[in-house]
């Protein structure tokens, strides 16, 4: 029943993006019509703004038409009840700015439905509302403005989601009591670097997140951390974060899975949840821990209980690291995938001296 309801969910799912790529068509155009009055307003917040700033003083059925399409991708995400604004108008390349500071018409585009694999083209609307067709790859010479959901918020708040439902189901836990002089022992994600970060240039900078998966230190249940990783805008680029990825005390053995997701604006955070969830619970419920297996294979269960679509678009899949473990060193390792490269150290950290 459970599979069932999920692919029911999906369906659903599938259709309501449809429908809420048509808002966001005609949500493009309207702007599109409206741009002079907007662009003064956009050049003085750096060419990003939430929508509703840009719309004060727009018609009452540009407003409706905005609100609606902030509903749906509330909605669309799971994030009802987290965040209230979500829609954004941004400058989709930032070095076009100063053609748009010397008077170069921009044009205003809107983030397709679907696969982005399966996108033949990019539609944008000019000034008089015309649909202009463009490269999906190469992007044009004339600036383009997309009506998106802010990724960065959209993240942030599918993040709190994914911790209440993952605390909710005994998935989280805090840190282990201990005495004022004992280290805590860490692996720091020194420098990491993506080949691909999946994005069309409509799209911007991504928004990667990584599922640290492990073993309950008190019971034979799973445990997962959400890892934010902010900075990690870019493919090809080396990233050098001194991050803490890995809290070693919150497992009871010295071995983790990670898996590295992006955020895309068509994934529903709850859902999102709810599969990983079950997904981890399965393998325990089916026969527990082992003690001569300590560690099972909670990254491949990850992997394998995303749909396909989640996949190839969505809340983009991007690598996986097996069993990593606690006190070893990773110089220039490898993803399974190929896709991320990292370097990962083991760190004690002492106590504040008194």
């Amino acid at each position: 029943m459970r599979n069932q309801a999920v692919i029911l969910l999906l369906a659903l799912l599938g259709a309501t993006t449809t429908q809420a790529a048509d808002t966001d068509r005609e949500l493009a155009r309207q702007l599109a019509l409206q741009q002079k009055n907007l662009l003064p307003l956009l050049n003085n917040q750096e060419y990003q703004s939430p929508l509703p700033n840009l719309l004060q003083k727009a018609s009452p059925r540009l407003k409706r038409q905005a609100r609606d399409a902030n509903q749906a991708a509330i909605s669309r995400q799971g994030l009802d009840g987290e965040v209230r604004e979500l829609m954004q108008l941004r400058l989709a390349n930032p070095d076009q700015a100063d053609a748009l500071q010397q008077g170069v018409e921009p044009l205003v585009a809107y983030i397709p439905s679907g696969d982005e694999k399966s996108w033949s083209a990019i539609e944008a609307f000019d000034s008089a509302g015309s649909p202009i067709y463009l490269d999906v790859n190469q992007p044009p010479a004339q600036p383009v403005l997309v009506v998106e959901a802010d990724p960065v918020k959209a993240k942030n708040a599918g993040l709190k989601v994914m911790r209440k439902a993952l605390a909710a189901a005994d998935m989280q836990v805090t840190p282990r009591a201990t005495s004022n002089t004992t280290p805590l022992k860490t692996s720091i994600l020194k420098k990491i670097r993506l080949n691909d970060d999946q994005e069309p240039w409509l799209l911007g900078a991504a928004e990667v997140y990584a599922v640290v998966a492990g073993v309950n230190p008190g019971r034979d249940e799973p445990v997962v951390d959400i890892v934010d990783m902010p900075y990690l805008d870019y493919d090809n680029t080396d990233y050098t974060p001194n991050q803490i990825l890995v809290y070693w005390d919150r497992y009871r053995w010295g071995a983790v899975d990670v898996v590295m997701m992006e955020q895309d604006d068509n994934v529903n955070y709850k859902e999102l949840s709810a599969l990983l969830i079950d997904a981890l619970k399965l393998g325990f419920t089916a026969g527990g821990v082992p003690e001569a297996l300590p560690f099972l294979d909670l990254g491949g269960r990850i992997v394998k209980a995303l749909p396909d679509s989640w996949m190839t678009n969505n809340d983009d899949y991007l690598d996986t690291f097996y069993t990593l473990e606690q006190d070893q060193s990773y110089h220039q390792y490898p993803g399974a995938a190929g896709n991320a490269v990292i370097d990962l150290e083991p760190r004690e950290i002492q106590p504040t001296r008194p």
